[in-house]
């Protein structure tokens, strides 16, 4: 599942102002513009310890970025959002790969969880297709407003059977 053309770097501060100015989300993607702008997750996380965020490129040109939260000593929650241009083209799944191999071969994390919109088909089809189990459902709060997600996580084994099977 892994491509040749994406590669992973650890993020800059300049590629924050970068993904601050993207164009907006639309359609689906739409509720989750939050996400890049000025109070998004890189605000929140950028200079965290316990954070490690990277940019995801292909030919030299920044197509996403992904997030690792530490959430406990083994485990981390992994987030991810594609340049608004390069949704839907089958880079989300390559970005996630070299994301998880990451995770559980350098930084020694055993699970990694994540939460996804439980309006967003495309998000849950690609999670399941990559290992991830649901795990059940939550209600957060996003910009003050009530948000239902399902719960959803992969292991180190899991991972590596799945990359047995490519």
């Amino acid at each position: 599942m892994d491509t040749p053309g994406i590669s992973l770097r650890p993020m800059r501060e300049g590629d924050v102002t970068a993904i601050r100015g993207w164009p907006p989300y639309q359609d689906t993607y739409a509720q989750m513009d939050y996400a890049l702008r000025h109070h998004g997750w890189l605000a929140e996380y950028y200079s965290n310890p316990g954070s490690w965020c990277y940019i995801a490129e292909s030919d030299g040109k920044t197509v996403g970025f992904s997030l690792l939260l530490k959430t406990s000593a083994q485990n981390a929650e992994l987030r991810i959002a594609l340049h608004p241009a390069k949704t839907g083209l089958g880079l989300g799944g390559q970005i996630m790969m070299s994301v998880m191999e990451t995770a559980f071969s350098q930084l020694g994390f055993d699970t990694i969880h994540l939460v996804v919109r439980k309006n967003n088909f495309p998000a849950m089809r690609l999670y399941e297709r990559l290992g991830f189990r649901n795990r059940g459902d939550c209600t957060l709060f996003i910009q003050g407003m009530p948000v239902e997600f399902f719960k959803m996580d992969i292991d180190r084994l899991e991972f590596q059977l799945l990359k047995t099977e490519e």
